[in-house]
């Protein structure tokens, strides 16, 4: 009776918390991993299933989520506050109507910090999902406290592996975060990830004693690379691929990731913590 009570309460709050924003972000060890191509795909399968999503890109140049479906960055997330732009004019349209906003990579004065997060606390079209894309090898200063969510990915590679387990150990001592996600890419089967989500598991509870969970895997498939050739998400372009249906799953799993009740924010509220991460992240260096 108590767990349909907790149910029931947890479908009262997507139905009527429309302020409720899902932060979602992915990082990895190094470039090259499929992090970028994953957001892609994950953002689209969601605005697929219904949501209205934003990519949040920390990365800049031919790296970004922009170019990878041939769209260019005109503006960044300082024009909004030192330009006078709004959001609507520096994000640009990705597939299935996400919206893609670049961020700014300058520090922010307090008056510019208030301007950017009143912008967002008013944005037309609020976001149910924000995927953060950082840059690769760093956790970046977006993620220190803003993420709900952290996913790590990486490759069945021992040094994707590896790498991958000393980027989980330094957020977790500089950022004291003990839940991450796992999503590993490049699979020969869902055998071959279950066995690597399943080692780190066991070495990250024994020796930094932090939780993890699989979040799912992406095989090799050689339409996700025709896909990234046209430019084009693979759920949208091969809809009957595999990659395409793990990409699917996934989506649906984080659809159905339960409300954290002691973190319930607003897209305001997102970059208020994303302001203080980065301010964080300036006084340790």
């Amino acid at each position: 009776m108590a767990e349909f009570a907790t149910d029931q309460a947890e479908g009262l709050r997507r139905l009527f918390g429309r302020d409720f924003v899902r932060i979602v972000t992915l990082t990895s060890s190094k470039a090259g991993l499929g992090k970028t191509t994953a957001i892609l795909n994950l953002a689209a399968a969601l605005a697929k299933a219904g949501k209205n999503v934003m990519v949040l890109d920390e990365n800049s140049g031919r790296g970004n989520l922009g170019s990878m479906i041939g769209a260019r960055h005109a503006h960044d997330l300082l024009d909004v506050v030192r330009q006078g732009k709004s959001l609507e004019e520096v994000m640009i349209a990705g597939p299935q109507g996400i919206s893609i906003l670049q961020a700014a990579q300058a520090d922010l004065s307090m008056d510019e910090e208030e301007r950017l997060v009143d912008c967002m606390s008013h944005v037309a079209r609020p976001a149910d999902v924000v995927l953060v894309d950082t840059a690769a090898g760093s956790p970046g200063h977006l993620l220190s406290l803003s993420a709900q969510e952290i996913v790590v990915v990486l490759s069945p590679e021992g040094s994707s592996i590896t790498d991958a387990y000393a980027l989980i150990k330094m957020m977790n001592m500089h950022y004291a975060k003990r839940h991450f996600r796992i999503l590993v890419t490049r699979a020969k089967n869902a055998e071959e990830a279950r066995a690597v989500f399943d080692n780190m598991s066991r070495v990250a509870r024994r020796y930094l004693a932090i939780s993890l969970d699989f979040m799912g895997h992406v095989p090799l498939d050689a339409q996700l690379r025709q896909a990234s050739r046209l430019k084009l998400p693979v759920v949208e372009a091969f809809p009957l691929s595999a990659s395409s249906s793990s990409f699917r799953h996934i989506a649906d799993s984080i659809v159905r990731w339960p409300c954290p009740a002691h973190d319930e924010m607003s897209l305001g509220d997102f970059f208020q913590h994303l302001i203080q991460g980065s301010r964080l992240c300036a006084a340790r260096a």
